[in-house]
């Protein structure tokens, strides 16, 4: 008798594994063919965008001194904080190419900064 219930236990359980797996993968979400873009993305590239262009002409505007050291270091800060939105908005091969000339303009205006302001 234990031994027709456990051989009928086995075969239960080898019918419903499978077919509890092949459901699961049905329910399981595809994979969307394009990454999806995090929400607010679009208003924060814009936003930074933005902000480096005025810090950008302001730069341009001002003569050296302490004044432009301070500037130069805002414009450090917003470009560290565009790579930062960059690295969490953006997909693609793009992505990778942009990232390594930000970092590259990141290293400049820091290197600048260690050059001009004491």
């Amino acid at each position: 008798m234990l031994k027709r219930f456990v051989l009928a236990f086995v075969y239960f359980v080898a019918l419903i594994v499978p077919a509890a797996f092949a459901l699961a993968l049905l329910a399981a979400p595809a994979s969307p063919a394009t990454p999806i873009e995090q929400p607010g993305c679009e208003r924060s590239l814009a936003a930074v965008t933005a902000s480096i262009a005025t810090l950008k002409a302001r730069l341009k505007d001002l003569k050296p001194g302490a004044e432009i050291c301070s500037a130069t270091r805002l414009y450090f800060l917003e470009m560290t904080k565009f790579r930062a939105v960059t690295a969490l908005c953006r997909t693609g091969p793009d992505r990778d190419r942009e990232l390594g000339r930000l970092d590259a303009d990141v290293e400049h205006i820091n290197e600048a900064i260690a050059a001009r302001c004491s």
